[in-house]
C-alpha cells in the first residue's frame, strides 16, 4: 500500500509539472514560439508531445491493451501528428493563438496516448512505431528543406528550410535511438551469433 501511495504522489507531481510547463509553452511563450517556423514546429510541437509522453509514462494505471486497440490508438496518434504538420494547419495555428493551444492540447494527448499504448505492445510494434515516426520526420524535413516553394504563408522560405533541417535532425536522433533500443533488446547472445 505504501508503494502505491508513493507512485500516486509521484504521478501527481509529474502531472502538475507537465501542466505548468504546458501553460508556460502555450500562454506566455506562445507569441515568441509562434513567431518563426523552427520555434513553432521544432520546439513547441515536439515539447508538447514530449510532455504528453512524460505524463503517460508517469501515470502507470492507465493503459491501452490488446493489439487491435493499440494499433488503432497508434494510427490515431500518427494522424494527429500528420494533421498538425500540414501547411494549412501550421498557418492557422501560427495565426490564431486559440488554434495553437488546440495543437498543444492535441500533441499533449497524442504523447499521452503513445505512452499508454506502446508499453503494452509487442516488441515489434514498440520498434516499428518510432521507426515509422522517424521516417515521417525525415521525409517531412527533406521536403521542407529542399522545396523552393513557400509551403506556409505565415513563415519565410528561409524559416521553412531551417525547420526542415531541424525536423531531419530530430528524425535522425529518433532513428538512432530506435536502432540502439533494437540492438539492446536483442541481447548479447543474439549479437554473437
Amino acid at each position: 500500500m505504501l508503494e502505491r501511495g508513493r507512485h500516486g504522489s509521484s504521478a501527481l507531481i509529474t502531472a502538475a509539472a507537465v501542466a505548468a510547463l504546458c501553460a508556460l509553452l502555450f500562454f506566455p511563450l506562445n507569441p515568441w514560439l509562434s513567431l518563426t517556423m523552427p520555434r513553432h514546429q521544432a520546439i513547441q510541437l515536439p515539447a508538447a508531445l514530449l510532455l504528453g509522453l512524460v505524463l503517460g509514462a508517469a501515470i502507470r494505471r492507465v493503459n491501452i491493451t490488446g493489439l487491435s486497440r493499440g494499433l488503432a490508438a497508434l494510427i490515431l496518434a500518427l494522424g494527429a501528428l500528420i494533421f498538425w504538420m500540414l501547411p494549412r494547419s501550421i498557418d492557422m495555428a501560427a495565426i490564431h493563438p486559440g488554434l495553437n493551444r488546440l495543437m498543444g492540447a492535441t500533441m499533449l494527448a497524442t504523447g499521452f496516448l503513445i505512452a499508454i499504448t506502446l508499453r503494452n505492445m509487442p516488441f515489434e510494434v514498440r520498434i516499428a512505431f518510432p521507426g515509422m515516426l522517424a521516417s515521417m520526420l525525415l521525409a517531412t524535413g527533406a521536403t521542407l528543406r529542399t522545396f523552393a516553394i513557400q509551403l506556409c504563408s505565415s513563415f519565410t522560405i528561409e524559416q521553412q528550410h531551417e525547420t526542415g533541417m531541424w525536423l531531419m535532425l530530430i528524425g535522425l536522433a529518433l532513428l538512432i535511438g530506435t536502432a540502439v533500443a533494437f540492438i539492446r533488446a536483442l541481447g548479447p547472445e543474439s549479437r554473437t551469433g
